[in-house]
């Protein structure tokens, strides 16, 4: 199921920002495709891992492939 994303966000530029406990979306062209919270990040390579809400596992995330952003809990 896909989302429509908010704009009460903020884009998230530097993975060292996040924090486990964080909760983010990632988009793909102004659709939430993952929304859930920060378990990992690996800011080097450009990935966070999240436990994704709505499909309920945990999704590896690579900037490359989705604009992440910080929404409020």
């Amino acid at each position: 199921m896909t989302a429509i994303a908010t704009r009460t966000t903020a884009r998230v530029l530097d993975l060292c920002a996040l924090t486990p406990g964080t909760i983010v979306e990632a988009r793909r062209r102004n659709e939430v495709h993952y929304r859930g919270c920060v378990e990992d990040t690996a800011p080097g390579p450009g990935v966070v891992w999240i436990r994704d809400d709505l499909a309920g596992h945990r999704a590896m995330l690579h900037l490359d492939e989705y604009s992440i952003w910080r929404v409020p809990a």
